[in-house]
């Protein structure tokens, strides 16, 4: 890719020629495995989405010494930061390969030699590619735009996609972050109406329905709509059956590569494919990507998963990606949870003054500290419910990249950089757009003045 390539340019990596791409079920299917492969890529949620969560915020700190993510955690950073870059091109690798397959699979459900059993097939897929276009442009929007409600510029969101993907040389203009924030709405009303039309079913390898409702409620959680926040996620934990898990069980499932009671949607990976020295265990492992102080110091010594850290290492050693026996490197990458979504009815309940309903929800992870045996010993007002919940969601979902983005949609400010900066208003800061995308003409605008919110 030169200098002056632009990731929408479909000729640049689009591997799809819609004209003839789509003739047969097994065709469609083998492009939606292939939107699989570019999610669970390191440039995107196999590392990249996940690790700017921890390491732009106040969860993970880089190691000097070995180069990897140091310019993402000291916000020593441009318009040419090879990892925004990748993690630009793979979003929209997913964007116009999803939109070529929704295209398809229409063209096939129209045919009249399409049989019953291909139709639900096919609307199978279909689902799935409106839920992961959603999932890509969601990560986008937090990364390349400002939070929700903060942001009036009318280009400070997303190049959308929605009937047509875009046409090499095409010029393009960026959308609102609210009109972003539409589109995903709409592909998640896809996705459920894809859904409906057939029997078929897939686990939680894949983008289910438990996935969608999952990607619904942190959406409405970002936009501050805490009573469809509330339902998304109770959808989800109910179409997922959620079963409480053990001690031994919980601490488990982060050794094992089978499928967890917690897990709604999760990246597969094998000791085949585990993307190796690109991996999130290599860039907690022999990287030397730890957890800060502050983290550590989030837990009571009664909480087990703190013994989810190895505080005897030389710094605070992570070890939800430490990989299983046979192999460090492969781990897979939890993208939903049954409790985020917990956690989620909690945050949005107390919003909205139904602190009893918050309580009982954060209970089922809270009590993850045995010093907790009941709602009561949680805080009974809103603020001090809020300010644990905040704290909660740190200890619950540390090194699964979810802390920068809360910050930024809450307006916390954070001390990052391993204490380098103070007081970080996160919430002003938003990533430029990859130079490359300028440079090449198509009218794609920047992120103006975005280094003026640089931390100081």
């Amino acid at each position: 890719m030169t200098s002056c390539d632009s990731f929408l340019d479909t000729k640049s990596y689009n591997q799809i020629n819609s004209g003839d791409a789509f003739k047969t079920v097994d065709d469609v299917k083998a492009a939606r495995n292939g939107l699989y492969y570019d999610l669970g890529s390191y440039r995107f949620c196999g590392n990249y989405v996940i690790a700017i969560g921890d390491f732009a915020g106040d969860i993970s700190v880089a190691d000097g010494s070995s180069g990897h993510f140091v310019n993402i955690n000291n916000y020593a950073i441009s318009d040419a930061t090879p990892e925004l870059s990748d993690v630009w091109q793979y979003g929209y690798k997913i964007v116009n390969n999803s939109t070529k397959i929704i295209n398809g699979i229409d063209a096939l459900l129209d045919n009249p030699e399409t049989t019953e059993a291909q139709k639900n097939e096919l609307n199978l897929y279909k689902a799935e590619s409106y839920g992961l276009r959603a999932l890509a442009y969601f990560h986008l929007v937090n990364i390349f735009g400002l939070p929700y409600g903060v942001d009036s510029n009318p280009h400070g969101g997303l190049v959308l996609m929605d009937k047509n993907a875009i046409e090499p040389e095409q010029n393009v203009s960026r959308s609102s972050v609210a009109e972003t924030y539409s589109q995903i709405l709409s592909d998640i009303d896809n996705s459920l109406a894809a859904y409906k039309l057939t029997p078929s079913k897939v686990n939680q390898f894949y983008f289910n329905r438990a996935a969608v409702y999952a990607l619904k409620a942190r959406t409405m959680l970002y936009m501050e709509n805490y009573s469809e926040a509330i339902t998304a996620a109770q959808e989800s934990l109910d179409l997922r059956v959620v079963k409480e898990m053990k001690k031994a069980d919980y601490l488990d499932m982060w050794k094992s590569l089978t499928i967890s009671d917690e897990d709604i949607f999760t990246i597969a990976k094998t000791s085949d494919d585990n993307l190796s020295s690109n991996s999130l265990n290599t860039l907690y492992g022999s990287y030397g990507g730890h957890v800060s102080p502050g983290l550590v110091g989030d837990f009571t010594s009664t909480d087990y998963r703190l013994s989810l850290i190895d505080t005897t290492a030389s710094s605070n050693h992570p070890m939800k990606f430490d990989g299983i026996e046979s192999s460090a490197a492969t781990s897979n990458i939890p993208q939903f949870r049954v409790s985020e979504m917990k956690l989620i009815i909690a945050e949005a309940s107390a919003h909205l003054g139904l602190l009893d309903d918050a309580r009982a929800a954060l209970f089922f992870t809270a009590q993850r500290d045995s010093q907790i045996t009941s709602v009561d010993d949680l805080p009974s007002t809103q603020a001090d419910l809020l300010a644990f919940i905040a704290k909660e969601r740190k200890r619950e979902l540390f090194q699964e990249g979810q802390r920068y983005y809360d910050a930024r949609r809450t307006g916390e400010k954070l001390t990052i950089a391993n204490g380098k900066y103070t007081n970080f208003d996160v919430r002003k800061f938003v990533y430029p757009i990859p130079a490359d995308e300028i440079n090449a003409g198509y009218q794609c605008e920047q992120n103006e003045n975005w280094s003026d919110n640089l931390p100081k």
